[in-house]
């Protein structure tokens, strides 16, 4: 479990956002239009904050009773996720290539566990991505796994600090998953595959990197 001060670290920073857009918006300097947006900004932030907030506290008790595993199309489930991350994207400028549509698969999960983690992994790619870089959203299967990965185009990582992050996320460690991250994020993601049986994992690439994670292949094909 992270520290009060991880925490803290991961909070500080939306708060202290919310209080200066709040502060705009009071001092009545904004036209009317810069302060709708400032408005919808702030609603954002808080929203992200507020997940955060949730995620957290689901992984201190992610029982098969209160987050049952079930057949999940994660085609379906990840246009839910472009509908719901559309005004986050216009906030952050960025675009997102989603997967087309292709062969249908179903895996063993719980949507809004495994919704949640590709949320974190997309908040953080929307962070670190280059400006006028998309996104890159891909499902395919591997094996008897599943894998959902998202892969942004940020700084470029050493290779010592990629194996660090490689090493502490295999010995479920809180990660720092770029400067000025705590890895809470990465914290939850890991608890909440681990609770479906997956793993979560990353890729360094030239251009930023790719988290991803993997779920069990589901049988239950006939449902499709």
């Amino acid at each position: 479990m992270p520290s009060i001060a991880v925490a803290a670290h991961e909070l500080k920073a939306p708060l202290a956002l919310i209080r200066q857009m709040s502060l705009l918006i009071e001092d009545g300097g904004l036209s009317p239009a810069e302060a709708q947006l400032m408005q919808r900004r702030l609603t954002l932030t808080a929203e992200r904050s507020l997940a955060l907030v949730q995620d957290l506290a689901r992984t201190v008790n992610v029982q098969p009773t209160l987050f049952p595993l079930e057949p999940v199309n994660p085609l379906a489930l990840l246009t839910q996720l472009a509908h719901q991350s559309r005004d986050m994207l216009r906030l952050y400028d960025r675009r997102v290539a989603w997967p087309r549509a292709g062969k249908k698969r179903l895996v063993v999960a719980n949507p809004l566990l495994l919704g949640r983690i590709m949320m974190n992994f997309l908040d953080n790619a929307m962070r670190y991505s280059e400006a006028g870089a998309a996104i890159r959203v891909t499902v395919r299967q591997a094996g008897t796994m599943v894998r959902l990965g998202v892969r942004d185009f940020g700084p470029m990582m050493s290779l010592a600090e990629y194996r660090r992050l490689v090493d502490e996320m295999t010995t479920r460690k809180s990660v720092r998953t770029r400067p000025d991250s705590s890895g809470l994020g990465v914290y939850i993601a890991a608890t909440f595959a681990r609770a479906m049986g997956g793993r979560i994992g990353l890729i360094r690439h030239r251009d930023g990197l790719t988290f991803y994670v993997d779920v069990p292949l589901s049988e239950q094909m006939s449902l499709l």
